[in-house]
């Protein structure tokens, strides 16, 4: 089910018995509880959450009509983590207590393949909370910024979806911050994320563009294992490298020097990437966005480790283009 449908099945009051919360949006999922609660409930009922198993808990917890604190939504957080024997118990439960409150099932990922979470999805109960796409991601960015009361440049929204990702728990607790720091309705520009967002994090990642436009690979690889030691989140990281992946194509591929606003970057790094992007093949660049599409897409489904592979790509993306002419179309 789409975010949007999940949405309007509420408005006409069409709530299922359970529902499969997936996806890495955290802020979403627990923004879908809440209105998932005032669709069953109003202002009345509550949240019971519950980590993991304790089959007989929850069903007992579905089972609660208490007029004096009723229940009016059970998570499950870290679905995944059930024992198999659980999520059969839950399986064969779920349907004899339809009039219970219903239950959300969240985690990041699930096996499919278990009779618990195929019959939500068979139900059509499965929703999935994947971050923004790139322009609705900037969007998002500039309403949460004026919910807190701020203006925010472009430059801004640019560099925070750069250094944070799409992670909108995260953006959010990182607006709420800058907010504090610079007061109600001050505008937030480059410099604000510059001087209050993890400066160290920001210069790392620019120490990391410089090492892979100077195709230095053990330079690279130790800047990101620094970032990753720092707490960086791999799907964050390597929205980063793909954007200035992005940019070098877009540099190389541009009449003149291109603007910063088509960039997405601060002016100061505008002319070292156009200098950088001159060592790049167009068609080579395309080949390296293609090759992190496919990690991107194989961690996300857990088909790969997302640093390991990261760090693999980074040594084959500093090898100088006419060492692998034969081995990787474009890169000659």
């Amino acid at each position: 089910m789409e975010l949007q449908a999940f949405r309007a099945a509420l408005g006409e009051k069409r709530i299922l018995s359970a529902y499969l919360f997936t996806g890495d949006q955290d802020l979403l999922k627990a923004q879908a509880v809440e209105a998932l609660r005032r669709a069953v409930a109003g202002e009345r009922g509550s949240v019971r959450s519950f980590v993991g198993g304790g089959v007989d808990e929850i069903l007992e917890a579905q089972r609660n009509l208490s007029l004096l604190d009723p229940v009016a939504v059970i998570v499950v957080r870290q679905a995944g983590k059930l024992a198999k024997s659980e999520a059969e118990m839950l399986a064969n439960g779920l349907p004899t207590v339809r009039k219970g409150p219903p239950i959300v099932f969240w985690d990041e990922q699930v096996d499919r393949r278990w009779a618990l979470f195929a019959q939500i999805a068979r139900a059509g109960g499965e929703v999935e909370f994947l971050a923004p796409k790139r322009g609705d991601l900037a969007a998002w960015i500039r309403e949460e910024a004026q919910r807190l009361g701020h203006r925010i440049s472009p430059d801004a929204v640019a560099q925070l979806s750069e250094l944070v990702g799409g992670d909108l728990l995260r953006l959010r607790s990182t607006l709420e911050k800058l907010s504090v720091a610079l007061g109600l309705g001050s505008a937030i520009d480059a410099q604000a994320i510059a001087e209050h967002v993890t400066s160290t994090r920001e210069h790392a990642v620019w120490e990391l563009q410089d090492a892979m436009s100077a195709k230095q690979a053990l330079a690279a690889v130790r800047v990101f294992r620094q970032l990753v030691d720092e707490g960086g989140e791999p799907p964050a990281l390597l929205g980063a490298v793909v954007a200035y992946v992005r940019r070098l194509l877009i540099a190389r591929e541009a009449k003149g020097s291109p603007s910063p606003a088509l960039l997405g970057m601060p002016p100061f790094r505008v002319d070292k990437l156009v200098a950088a992007a001159r060592k790049f093949t167009p068609a080579g660049l395309r080949v390296a966005i293609d090759e992190l599409a496919d990690i991107d897409v194989a961690t996300k489904t857990g088909r790969g480790d997302a640093v390991a592979a990261l760090e693999e790509w980074l040594i084959g993306f500093c090898v100088p283009e006419r060492r692998v002419a034969g081995e990787h179309a474009g890169r000659g």
